[in-house]
């Protein structure tokens, strides 16, 4: 599958077909095994490195891989002792190279962990998935050429013990003291995958995490947790004695007044049939105002604010976004504001069906290096069955993961649902191209 990593032996295991026999096995369907041989050559390369620089190391990174890898597919696997036992199952023995992963070396493991290390497996994986695109036909459109750059950024809280130096403690509905977890996820909206994985430290916000991971080239979409001007300044980089965009930006704001600033010196722009189809009530181009001196430099920037009008519940809204897409329709801001929901489903399915709705390591290291199996295990879904990761994929999943279906039952709904997604997306660009004529 990587071309570049070097070809090893495959890993000694501990048992032989005729005890793996005698093994127990796990009561429910085990999901996901089909992909450990797939990766077999990465987890040789994993090992390698181990036995080159931890000699005497009991557990190594490749067997706990795998078994992070199962637990995601195996909503039942949610402790460090259910995975103990779990490792003991002859469902699993045949993919391991240590006859049990004990809970206490699991736990010692965890504060040791290097997620980097997972870097290059990762990157095969999307070498894969840029093939895999490459050669599927991708529309012309306008919003369809942004999606492919877009990235939606959020963060979400995972329930947490108050040993978990890196959480933050709130106040729930109920006003009682927890402790939560936040973890940031930069995900491509184009591919379904995250890109990025952060896990910010105690107190450090939502946009300033952001904003030290801006890249270039990029468009990103933020909910209205991320208004800050140093989060604007982030996308931006000096050249020619001159502020010039290094990405691009759609920010959700609050309604001006109070603590959300106003866009001054402000130019209407001329609203078409199609924006406001799409809901868009105003489109103006100005720049904000700071009286923080150390903010001054935004005020070169020139921001573009279109309010959108919408209905929720029978109570009408205003959608306020604050964007440096200056040269696209209104309307294609609107809509491409939308696909930042795709993240929320990202993790629903990550807590319902990924063993995230709460923590099987309390340490940084072991967090994160759980969230890349699970990236890992998004990616390996999407080459599998061929089709990127979506809503009725996920849901789908989420019935074989429960028992309710195998994967044999799910991919003829998948493929004749992706048929139908096809046949729409035909119709609505043909109707596109019919206005535009």
């Amino acid at each position: 599958m990587c071309h570049h990593l070097k070809i090893m032996a495959p890993r000694t295991k501990p048992t032989t077909k005729t005890n793996l026999e005698d093994l127990p096995v796990w009561p429910e369907q085990v999901i996901g095994g089909k992909f450990v041989p797939i990766l077999q050559q990465q987890l040789d390369e994993l090992r390698r490195r181990d036995d080159s620089t931890h000699g005497n190391r009991q557990l190594f990174l490749d067997d706990v891989f795998v078994a992070y890898l199962l637990a995601f597919f195996n909503p039942t696997i949610r402790s460090l002792r259910t995975l103990e036992d779990f490792s003991q199952t002859r469902q699993v023995q045949k993919h391991l190279s240590i006859a049990k992963l004990c809970r206490s070396t699991f736990s010692d493991f965890n504060r040791l962990a290097d997620p980097e290390r997972l870097a290059p497996l990762l990157n095969a994986l999307r070498e894969q998935l840029g093939r895999k695109e490459a050669g599927t036909k991708q529309a012309g459109d306008t919003l369809s050429q942004l999606l492919k750059q877009t990235i939606a950024v959020d963060g979400t809280f995972l329930p947490a013990v108050a040993e978990v130096t890196w959480a933050v403690h709130c106040n729930n509905q109920q006003q009682t003291r927890r402790w939560r977890a936040r973890l940031d996820v930069h995900l491509a909206v184009d591919s379904w995958v995250p890109e990025l994985i952060v896990v910010p430290d105690a107190g450090q916000s939502e946009s300033d995490s952001a904003a030290a991971q801006v890249q270039a080239g990029r468009l990103y979409l933020y909910d209205r947790g991320f208004s800050a001007y140093e989060l604007i300044n982030a996308h931006y980089q000096w050249q020619d004695n001159q502020k010039q965009p290094k990405s691009q930006f759609v920010i959700r704001y609050k309604p001006a007044g109070g603590n959300a600033p106003t866009l001054v010196e402000t130019q209407a722009r001329a609203l078409r049939e199609e924006d406001r189809a799409a809901g868009v009530s105003s489109d103006q181009v100005g720049r904000f105002r700071s009286s923080n001196s150390s903010r001054h430099n935004i005020l070169d920037v020139e921001l573009r604010e279109v309010l959108i009008e919408y209905t929720d519940q029978g109570e009408r809204k205003v959608l306020r976004l604050i964007t440096n897409l200056l040269d696209v329709p209104a309307a294609v801001i609107a809509q491409l504001y939308k696909y930042r929901w795709q993240i929320e489903m990202f993790f629903r399915w990550l807590k319902c069906f990924g063993n995230f709705n709460h923590l099987i390591s309390h340490q940084r290291e072991g967090v994160l290096l759980h969230f890349y199996v699970a990236v890992i295990a998004t990616m390996l879904m999407y080459l599998h069955t061929g089709y990127r990761p979506s809503k009725y994929l996920f849901v789908l999943l989420g019935q074989v993961a429960t028992g309710s279906a195998t994967w044999d039952e799910i991919l003829p709904i998948l493929r004749e649902r992706e048929r139908q997604r096809d046949l729409e997306r035909q119709s609505a660009a043909k109707r596109r191209a019919k206005k535009k004529s």
